[in-house]
């Protein structure tokens, strides 16, 4: 069987998505699977084809207007209409993304072979995306009706899916690397770590994670906020807090082995974004047992875990609330034994997704 896995990003980019597809077919690669990844290079420059860690990767021309859209150049279309579809998958990745669609349709007269993990957080997170999404969720709408597999990373984005779409996707979390279960918490003895990792975009909300931080001082915790990542945002949260008088730490998006050691050394991971299908590093965080501050509803998705408070962002008593529980917990590991690492995710992603469709 040979796996063909479409997604508008792939390393160096980073991200989320990005994260995402990479785990999961390097990882279908070392189990002994034919791999591809067809991605855009939205201005990188980067080699039009390479060999990825035994991923086939082929990359092509892609747009991005307002930072968003990702929307292919006609290579990227020709060569999926000239694809070969013997004895292949082909596994599509994001809703939001113009290359997705794009990708179905080039595809759709040659196979029903076609899984597609959505990603999908309900809403465009800038004006521009929202007022278009209403427009562009019509012809979501038909392509999910088309499609004999859809996968969810959670049951909150299974229940949007279903809400909005009437689909009944296959509820498969994802994964953290093995090399997480390397790190256990670490937290400092002489200050509190507040932690934020990821893409610095206004959704993300990281203004409120400055703006509790400066509260807690203000009630007398000795605070730093770590900042982990980049984005759109970045410069403005940057200046908040130097305004507000925060002691603030900022990395760009770190090697790996560095993040996992700076997330470890956290006394607290804290989320507050309006938009997530699943946030990997909130699981990292958790199964490393640092306690965590995420928010609703996405955040359910972590219910079980002990070190998971739960808020609503925009409640101040609640979120300062959690915030000092979390600081006053326990210095000791107890790691949420909730979270799967990536080979069982695709190990289910294998059995649920694939060989199910090859049933059809």
């Amino acid at each position: 069987m040979r796996i063909v896995q479409i997604a508008h990003a792939y390393p160096p980019y980073p991200g989320g998505l990005s994260h995402v597809v990479e785990n999961i077919s390097t990882r279908l690669a070392g189990k002994g699977y034919e791999v591809e990844v067809i991605t855009l290079d939205t201005g990188l420059n980067l080699p039009s084809i390479e060999n990825y860690h035994g991923v086939t990767v082929k990359r092509f021309k892609g747009y991005t207007p307002l930072n968003a859209y990702y929307i292919p150049s006609t290579g990227f279309i020709k060569y999926l209409k000239r694809a070969d579809t013997d004895n292949t998958i082909f596994h599509l990745h994001n809703l939001g993304s113009v290359s997705t669609y794009l990708a179905w349709k080039a595809l759709r007269r040659k196979t029903d072979k076609i899984v597609l993990t959505s990603h999908y957080h309900e809403s465009g997170s800038t004006l521009h995306t929202r007022f278009l999404w209403k427009i562009y969720k019509l012809l979501v709408k038909k392509m999910l009706k088309n499609i004999k597999i859809i996968h969810a990373v959670s049951s909150f984005e299974a229940s949007l899916l279903w809400k909005d779409f009437g689909v009944k996707p296959v509820i498969i979390q994802n994964g953290i690397g093995e090399d997480v279960k390397d790190y256990n918490w670490n937290p400092p003895s002489n200050t509190h770590i507040i932690t934020y990792a990821g893409r610095v975009e206004k959704y993300k909300r990281v203004d409120l994670v400055v703006k509790y931080a400066r509260r807690l001082i203000d009630l007398g915790f000795n605070i730093k906020l770590r900042l982990i990542g980049r984005g759109s945002d970045l410069k403005r949260i940057l200046s908040l807090a130097r305004m507000m008088g925060l002691s603030i730490e900022h990395y760009d998006f770190l090697e790996r082995r560095e993040y996992l050691e700076k997330l470890s050394a956290s006394t607290v991971f804290v989320n507050l974004s309006a938009y997530e299908a699943f946030s990997i590093v909130t699981a990292e965080a958790l199964a490393m047992g640092i306690p965590v501050v995420i928010a609703e509803p996405w955040g359910q998705t972590f219910h079980g875990c002990s070190k998971a408070h739960i808020v609503d962002p925009l409640n101040e008593t609640g979120v300062i609330k959690a915030l000092k529980k979390s600081i006053n917990t326990q210095r000791k590991t107890e790691k949420c034994g909730l979270i799967k690492t990536w080979n069982e995710v695709v190990d289910e992603m294998i059995n649920m997704l694939y060989m199910r469709l090859l049933q059809f």
